[in-house]
């Protein structure tokens, strides 16, 4: 049976992991390529610095309910509601982006799938909220 801080441990993982691939270009891109970043950035209602601020807000959720600081039911709910935002988001992102503006930032390959692994990484959020409303029997 699995303890029911596995699946808040979880989704904090996942909310870690977009927070780090949404700045992971600013890192990685040598900086003549990262000054195009501006433009692949800006695409979408909010773009990546919006998902990442809401899966900033998600992690304390997450971390607050691990600990019992916020009873579960609560955490799991609100989690739920902004890891599905989240998610939408970046979907909404990822499809805003033109292709060719990715293909002018550099010659990273890795870049053509960065918003594709975004997306990927805010589906764990609103999943692991699910399963740790599952394992509160809450749905």
């Amino acid at each position: 049976m699995v303890d029911e801080r596995v699946p808040p441990t979880v989704g904090l993982l996942g909310t870690l992991a977009v927070i780090v691939l949404a700045g992971a270009p600013f890192v990685a891109l040598p900086q003549t390529e990262s000054s195009g970043l501006g433009v692949y950035y800006g695409f979408g209602f909010v773009g990546p610095w919006g998902v990442s601020l809401i899966a900033v807000v998600a992690a304390v959720v997450f971390a607050a309910g691990r600990q019992d600081r916020t009873p579960g039911e609560t955490a799991a709910g609100v989690t739920l509601g902004l890891g599905v935002v989240m998610a939408l988001l970046a979907f909404q992102w990822a499809l805003a982006v033109d292709r060719s503006v990715v293909l002018q930032l550099g010659t990273a390959e890795w870049l053509e799938h960065h918003r594709w692994l975004l997306l990927a990484a805010t589906l764990v959020v609103p999943a692991s909220a699910a399963w740790y409303a599952r394992k509160l029997r809450l749905i």
